[in-house]
């Protein structure tokens, strides 16, 4: 498969610049969870990044809603691995960050994601989500790939730390109790490879 055609059946990558690496992005108007969050006052969803700013601008939604029509396309695992092995940015740093926007849709969802993740093993895979009971039923019947990172996230701003998984992030108003100090950096990831990184149970970013 040519890199044009990989890119019309996935809808695109999302170039995360102030990452070192691409994502994927689709509609956080979708997010399962994080749709009922966004409606509870000092939730991690409650000020979501991705419901304003360009997210919201009519060409973001079109290529949202692109990608997110395209999960399901029986092209789209062999598509992604497409990009994941021609991309510059993905090559070079040897990472990948799913969902910049957006989550996991189901258990097929995230079975088709670890599908490319064991076809690409020189990409590490950060899949961060709010999908607690997807998360907890797939791992009843599968394994993660060494190359995999799910970091299941607390739910509310300064909350506790998830306690069904083994990696997580948290949110906290507290500038001294931030592990992400992206926030000293531009908001840029700089050299910190943390979020990758399967010796780090818990990151804690700032809240925004």
């Amino acid at each position: 498969m040519n890199i044009k055609t990989a890119e019309k059946i996935v809808g695109g990558l999302s170039q995360t610049s102030k990452m070192p690496t691409m994502s994927i992005s689709l509609p956080a108007t979708l997010c399962k969870t994080g749709s009922k969050l966004r409606k509870v006052k000092g939730s991690v969803c409650s000020k979501c990044y991705a419901c304003k700013g360009a997210y919201v601008w009519k060409s973001t939604e079109t290529a949202l809603k692109r990608r997110f029509d395209a999960l399901m396309n029986s092209q789209w695992i062999d598509a992604m691995v497409t990009l994941m092995e021609s991309k510059k940015r993905i090559k070079d740093s040897g990472l990948f960050r799913w969902h910049d926007s957006g989550d996991l849709q189901s258990v097929d969802h995230l079975q088709r994601i670890i599908e490319v993740a064991k076809r690409t093993p020189q990409v590490k895979h950060w899949i961060p989500t709010k999908e607690k009971k997807i998360l907890s039923e797939f791992l009843r019947a599968n394994t993660l790939p060494d190359n995999v990172i799910v970091r299941l996230s607390g739910a509310m701003i300064d909350g506790d730390v998830p306690t069904t998984h083994t990696h997580t992030s948290t949110v906290t108003s507290d500038k001294d109790k931030a592990t992400c100090r992206a926030f000293e950096n531009n908001g840029e990831c700089g050299t910190c490879r943390q979020c990758w990184n399967k010796d780090v149970a818990n990151i804690v970013y700032l809240a925004h």
